[in-house]
């Protein structure tokens, strides 16, 4: 995650207190507001390392044929990558 978790939390409580303060939004509890907030924001930032995890996955179930053919691990690190964003279809 490019954004450390202690800045989503900060950054959950300020978006639901700007949404309330701008009434853009009513919620009878702030707090829970800014969790279900915080939530979203975790699972959207944490997009790109569940992906990461899926590839290093793929490839460790690989990695023999990938010694023996030579593959450069990076190179088709890049590669699956791109394939499961695709599969995905997220925005990283």
């Amino acid at each position: 995650m490019r954004i450390a978790r202690e800045y989503t939390t900060y950054l959950a409580h300020a978006l639901a207190e700007r949404l309330q303060a701008e009434k853009l939004i009513s919620a009878p509890d702030a707090r829970g507001l800014a969790e279900v907030i915080h939530k979203a924001l975790l699972e959207e930032f944490t997009v790109e390392d569940r992906i990461n995890d899926e590839a290093r996955a793929i490839l460790q179930s690989h990695a023999a044929e990938m010694q023996q053919l030579g593959a450069s691990y990076g190179d088709s690190f890049k590669k699956i990558k791109a394939e499961l964003v695709r599969k995905h279809k997220v925005v990283l």
